[in-house]
C-alpha cells in the first residue's frame, strides 16, 4: 500500500512542478539573448490604444516643461497625437501607415514626411505600444545580452554590453533600466535611470505602467522626465479616420 501511495505523492509533486513552471513569466525563464523577443510578445496581443499622456520635464536649474496629449494608437504604423495643452499646445501629428502629418497651429496645411525616408530610431514610439517599456527597450535591440546578478530588490537582471541594466520584478515585469554611456564622437558622457511604475494589468497577463520616471544626467547636467498615462483603453474601437490626414485637416 505504501509504494501506490508514494508513487501517486511523486506524481502529483511532479504535475505541480510542472504546472509551476508553466506559470513562470518567459521574461524571467527565457534566456538572456531573449530577454527583449520575451517582452515584445508580451504585448503582441494589443492591437491599438488611447489615451491621454501628461509629461513633465524639470532641469537641475528648476526650469520645467509640461505637455499633456491625447494619444490613438495603432499597429501598421498608424498614430494620431494632439497636444492639448502646454508646450506646442494645438499641434497634430497623424501618421496613416506611410507618411507622417504635423500641424501647428496657425498654418494652414500640415508638413509631411516619409516614414520610409526616416530613420527607424525616429519612430521608435510609433511600433511601441504606448504605456509599455517598448519605446524605452528599443536602443537595446542591437546589444549582446549576458546574465547579471539581480540587483535588488529585483528578480532578474539582464546586462546589455557594457552600456545598460534591465531589471524585471518577480512576477516579470519590466521595472527598471539603467544606462551609462562614455563621451564620444562629440557626444556628452550619458547615463539615465528609468523605472516603470503603477503597474496595471490591461489584459490577462500583459502588464502597462501609469507612470514612467526618467533621470538622466547629460554632461553633467541633471534632467528629470515623468509621463503619466491616464483614461488608458486597449483593443477599442478606434475608426481609421482617426487615422485619415484627410479627416483631420
Amino acid at each position: 500500500m505504501a509504494a501506490p501511495l508514494i508513487a501517486a505523492l511523486a506524481l502529483a509533486i511532479g504535475a505541480a512542478g510542472a504546472a509551476l513552471a508553466s506559470m513562470t513569466p518567459a521574461t524571467l525563464s527565457a534566456p538572456a539573448s531573449n530577454v527583449l523577443e520575451a517582452v515584445r510578445a508580451q504585448y503582441a496581443p494589443i492591437t491599438n490604444l488611447s489615451c491621454t499622456v501628461r509629461r513633465e520635464t524639470q532641469d537641475d536649474q528648476g526650469a520645467a516643461i509640461e505637455t499633456t496629449s491625447l494619444v490613438e494608437w495603432a499597429r501598421g504604423d498608424r498614430m494620431r497625437v494632439q497636444v492639448l495643452k502646454g508646450n506646442g499646445g494645438g499641434r497634430r501629428v497623424v501618421i496613416d501607415g506611410e507618411s507622417v502629418f504635423v500641424k501647428y497651429p496657425g498654418e494652414e496645411a500640415p508638413q509631411k514626411f516619409l516614414v520610409a525616408n526616416q530613420a527607424p530610431t525616429q519612430f521608435a514610439n510609433l511600433r511601441s505600444v504606448p504605456a509599455s517599456p517598448e519605446e524605452q527597450l528599443a536602443p537595446l535591440a542591437d546589444l549582446p545580452a549576458t546574465e547579471a546578478k539581480p540587483i535588488a530588490p529585483y528578480a532578474r537582471t539582464i546586462a546589455f554590453g557594457d552600456t545598460a541594466l534591465l531589471s524585471f520584478d518577480d512576477q516579470g515585469r519590466v521595472a527598471c533600466l539603467d544606462f551609462s554611456l562614455p563621451p564620444s564622437k562629440g557626444i556628452p558622457a550619458t547615463s539615465s535611470s528609468t523605472l516603470f511604475k503603477a503597474p496595471f494589468e490591461a489584459l490577462p497577463g500583459i502588464w502597462l505602467f501609469r507612470r514612467v520616471e526618467n533621470d538622466a544626467t547629460v554632461d553633467g547636467k541633471h534632467i528629470n522626465f515623468v509621463s503619466r498615462f491616464d483614461r488608458i483603453e486597449v483593443n477599442g474601437d478606434i475608426p481609421d479616420t482617426v487615422f485619415d490626414p484627410n479627416f483631420n485637416f
